[in-house]
């Protein structure tokens, strides 16, 4: 990282230098815009699949508590043939041998009409498991959106760490050019010379980081976003800070009311109620209403069907069960008291959250004001000091000096710019929502 410190945007505010040319990007693959890394990222994230499945399941379940008020209809067949020595009627010491068959099919329905609240608590449940879905759903789409930018903005990091980087060799070489010259002409040692030399090897270094660099962030984001090899980003039109659609007291107002994992928690808490309520109907007896007609040759094989209608009403209501009851009431009840609490937790923790962004976010604006004007400034000094070195009233080491100094005040506009951007999408990971 300390090597990477000093590899930053020079751009043509060194006197001598012309524009760096942008590095051979060839084997970077192709340039792709903001939006269409978020898009791709979307597309092949398998996290947001498994999001979306989430949600189909949901669907299927309240699909399935729908499906409890309506009759379950069953069609029944039978065919059975024995040889079996059967009796005749009146007759126990004669037989009738031969082969008997039978054969059948019936139609049965049966229906609950009565459970104790049991399915209308299963159905709340499943509305509350698909409220948790959905709103899952939209906050890992904010999480993968975060991850595709913070990727993009990693590699166009990279860029400028590069192009900074061929910059800082010729800076470098410029400076030995310099102390060379004084070599020459007497006015500077040999140690001046080898100061520069220095120079030069170390940014010739973290020119091969820089590069290093690059190939690293292009190869993942190609991963992000589908591709078999690596994917360059295509630069922004700018980087500047711009105003939020919404003030400080509406992000922290809405931060704890609709963030997506806030949703998310209390919905869960819901369907923990529901559950509590769909177990405790144990202690009620199930009511259920069934009917059917069977058509049949009236075989006698034993177990074949017999033709005629069939009407039942039965009721269920096991006594004991060996404390199974008790034990799922107790196991439900333990589960909504976790999510209560992780649903509080989940506000608390959002609003924090939101604080520590906003604060993030404003710290980054005033840096980057603050950044641009010392980059300014350590520009005119550096200026100042290469003229007072060729004119032999400054040592090699404040030439030295002075461009470090420049270098770091890049670095930290260029770091600020990229918190700023990072702390944006971040904030918009967690309301939600386009800010």
């Amino acid at each position: 990282m300390k090597a990477l410190a000093l590899v930053v945007v020079l751009g043509s505010c060194l006197p001598g230098t012309s524009q760096s040319q942008e590095p051979d990007t060839a084997a970077l693959g192709p340039r792709l815009s903001l939006e269409t890394v978020v898009a791709r990222t979307l597309a092949y994230s398998p996290a947001v699949a498994g999001a979306q499945g989430a949600v189909r399941d949901a669907a299927a379940l309240r699909r399935v508590t729908l499906g409890a008020y309506l009759p379950s209809v069953a069609l029944n067949s039978s065919a059975g043939w024995t040889d079996q020595s059967l009796a005749t009627a009146g007759v126990t010491s004669l037989t009738q041998p031969g082969t008997v068959n039978a054969y059948g099919a019936g139609l049965a329905a049966a229906v609950d009409v009565f459970t104790g609240g049991r399915r209308g608590a299963q159905r709340s449940q499943a509305e509350a498991i698909g409220l948790a879905a959905d709103a899952g759903l939209v906050q890992q789409r904010y999480a993968t959106i975060l991850l595709a930018r913070q990727s993009y903005f990693d590699v166009l990091r990279a860029h400028q760490l590069v192009r900074v980087a061929a910059e800082f060799v010729t800076q470098a070489e410029l400076g030995l050019g310099y102390a060379r010259d004084r070599l020459a002409a007497g006015t500077a040692t040999r140690a001046d010379v080898l100061l520069a030399e220095l120079s030069l090897s170390t940014a010739r270094r973290q020119q091969l980081a820089a590069r290093d660099t690059l190939s690293t962030t292009s190869a993942a984001l190609g991963r992000l976003v589908g591709a078999n090899g690596p994917v360059d980003a295509d630069s922004l039109t700018t980087l500047e800070p711009e105003p939020l659609a919404l003030g400080d007291s509406g992000v922290l107002a809405l931060a704890p009311a609709a963030a997506p994992a806030v949703a998310q928690a209390q919905a869960l808490a819901n369907a923990g109620a529901a559950a509590v309520r769909a177990s405790e109907t144990q202690y009620v007896p199930t009511i259920s209403l069934g009917a059917g007609y069977n058509w049949s040759n009236d075989g006698r094989v034993t177990g074949a069907l017999r033709s005629g209608w069939i009407v039942a009403f039965t009721t269920s209501f096991p006594l004991f069960n060996g404390f199974v009851r008790e034990a799922s009431v107790t196991q439900a009840k333990v589960a909504v008291d976790v999510a209560t609490a992780t649903s509080a937790d989940t506000k608390r923790f959002v609003r924090a959250e939101a604080q520590r962004l906003l604060g993030r976010l404003h710290v980054a604006e005033q840096d980057i004001t603050l950044t641009r004007d010392a980059v300014r400034l350590a520009g005119e000094d550096l200026r100042v000091i290469q003229a007072r070195y060729r004119a032999g009233i400054a040592t090699i080491l404040d030439v030295l000096t002075s461009q470090a100094a420049l270098i770091q005040a890049e670095l930290d506009l260029v770091s600020a710019r990229f918190t700023y951007q990072v702390a944006r999408a971040s904030l918009e990971a967690l309301l939600g929502r386009e800010l």
